[in-house]
């Protein structure tokens, strides 16, 4: 017996009755399949190697077309369409540019997006390496150092008034050459500031009195050669100016008057330092505590002369600025 569902045939019984159900399609025999008379394909001939530019595929017909030299054959067993399963067609191969897609972030993965990153064409601007630190004093130790004009008063009594300066003022002007010119050994700043206080009377002079150069002063009494070099580098146009007419008695006053306020005045002794005994100035010369080495920067690096009383300001100021 057998029973026929739809195109199933379930048979129930074996005998004579089985061949009754339809029987699937034999495959063809070999025999049947055209054949195609091998020929000798050189290399250059074949349609994937070839020493020209490839053709462009045009068309769906010649995209599903065979290669040139063989023969499409139908499998009985295979779903996949035969290029005689389409018409001819003369529709072009769109030549659209590609789509574009917009990647979504998915919320169950840790992996970065290509949004998470920020790209420049620029290149990041180095970052600059932090000012050296200046040493700086306090009010304290300036009164140590100078005893002198510890008090408000204390240029009272003087002959240069106008000229004399109490440490209160001389402080603020001292710490701003410090960080101005970069002076962080103890020892330079020893140097400098008793070398100041030695040559301006401690803070009483401002320009040269004895004999009375024209041109000459500031707390370090730089002679006129370094005051104009002084001058025409922190105040060139006013420099200018003074000297237009040429070098006199009241053109070199003129050209003074430019750097006695308190900062330039107070800062000309380092930057002396700094600009014309650069020999001493971070080379280990000048050595904290070191009286000898002092002795040598007034000799040799200032050009001054040295006697007992420049050993007893310097031993004052270097007692008073501790380390």
């Amino acid at each position: 017996m057998k029973i026929t569902i739809g195109a199933v045939c379930v048979f129930l019984v074996q005998g004579a009755l089985a061949n009754k159900c339809p029987q699937p399609p034999s495959p063809p025999p070999y025999s049947a399949i055209p054949s195609v008379a091998p020929t000798s394909v050189s290399s250059s001939s074949l349609p994937y190697v070839t020493s020209s530019a490839p053709t462009l595929v045009t068309s769906t017909e010649q995209y599903l077309s065979s290669p040139p030299g063989y023969t499409s054959v139908k499998d009985p067993y295979s779903t996949r369409p035969m290029p005689s399963d389409f018409g001819s067609s003369s529709e072009t191969v769109p030549t659209v540019p590609p789509t574009f897609y917009t990647s979504v972030k998915d919320p169950f993965s840790t992996l970065p997006m290509s949004s998470d990153f920020t790209y420049s064409s620029t290149a990041p601007t180095p970052t600059p390496a932090p000012p050296i630190k200046g040493l700086k004093l306090t009010q304290k130790q300036l009164n140590l150092a100078i005893p002198v004009r510890a008090a408000s008063d204390s240029c009272a009594s003087v002959g240069t008034p106008a000229e004399c300066v109490t440490n209160d003022k001389a402080l603020a002007a001292i710490n701003s050459a410090l960080a101005k010119y970069g002076i962080t050994k103890r020892g330079e700043a020893v140097a400098v500031i008793a070398l100041m206080a030695y040559e301006s009377g401690n803070w009483q002079y401002n320009t040269n009195h004895f004999p009375g150069r024209p041109g000459q002063g500031t707390r370090a009494m730089l002679m006129f050669n370094f005051v104009e070099s002084y001058a025409k580098a922190l105040h060139p146009e006013e420099a200018a100016k003074a000297l237009a007419g040429g070098i006199t008695d009241e053109s070199m006053n003129s050209v003074r008057a430019l750097v006695l306020n308190d900062n330039d005045s107070f800062g000309s002794g380092f930057w002396y330092l700094v600009t014309n005994a650069a020999a001493y100035h971070n080379t280990g010369k000048l050595r904290d505590g070191n009286l000898e080495d002092f002795k040598d920067y007034v000799l040799t690096g200032v050009g001054a002369g040295w006697d007992s009383d420049r050993q007893t300001i310097w031993e004052t100021v270097n007692s008073a600025i501790n380390a």
